[in-house]
């Protein structure tokens, strides 16, 4: 799920980084994205971006061609519920797993962990953010509850979602939690944390950092 880095967004961060320094941020954000999801093996990516008319844009960010499709939906959970009917529903995938790209220390465990529970248990798999919300979510079958109710963009999203869950009598399991990069004290912590993490993670925004003046 993709915010075309050359549009609005992330406003929290664009008093302390500006528009230039934003975009490159985004755009940063979204390569990494897309060369992890795109080294999965037996893996289909597929790329649910917004405003409509970016395809071009994602394309020249990603190792390989993958498909472009518009996120239909108002807010931030129809366009989820959109997107898993679209791959579970329309596309008849076994399974499917969306994740967004402002998660930048994402990597194959992550995946794995989350394709692992769908394979034994089902349900939903979310992977939580340390703002509240989560990072991952997939499903072997839609359920479309869980998308209803729920206040985008407030620190009990996770919370709500289990409770829904729960409502649904759906099995609903946690992998192993990550943050999102929403202020400028999540870029700090990422620029600390990429000083030890393998040197092969997040390669496109450690270039960021290194070439955007003031980044950290």
């Amino acid at each position: 799920m993709a915010r075309a880095p050359s549009a609005p967004g992330k406003t929290r961060l664009a008093a302390d980084l500006g528009q230039r320094r934003l975009g490159a941020l985004r755009e940063a954000l979204l390569a990494d994205t897309l060369e992890t999801v795109c080294a999965l093996p037996h893996v289909d990516v597929a790329v649910f971006v917004t405003p409509d008319g970016a395809d071009a844009e994602v394309l020249a960010l990603s190792p390989r061609p993958v498909p472009v499709i518009a996120q239909r939906g108002q807010d931030l959970g129809e366009r989820m519920r959109d997107a898993l009917i679209e791959l579970i529903e329309r596309r008849r995938y076994d399974a499917a797993i969306l994740v967004g790209t402002d998660a930048p220390l994402l990597t194959a465990e992550h995946f794995d962990d989350a394709a692992l529970l769908l394979r034994t248990r089902g349900g939903v798999v979310l992977g939580p953010a340390d703002d509240g919300g989560y990072y991952l979510i997939g499903m072997t079958t839609v359920v479309a509850g869980l998308f209803d109710g729920i206040e985008w963009g407030s620190d009990e999203v996770l919370l709500e979602t289990m409770r829904a869950a729960e409502r649904l009598r759906i099995d609903a399991c946690l992998i192993r939690g990550a943050y999102d990069i929403d202020t400028i004290a999540d870029l700090h912590r990422l620029g600390r944390d990429l000083h030890l993490a393998a040197p092969d993670v997040a390669p496109n925004v450690r270039r960021y950092f290194r070439d955007v003046p003031n980044a950290r």
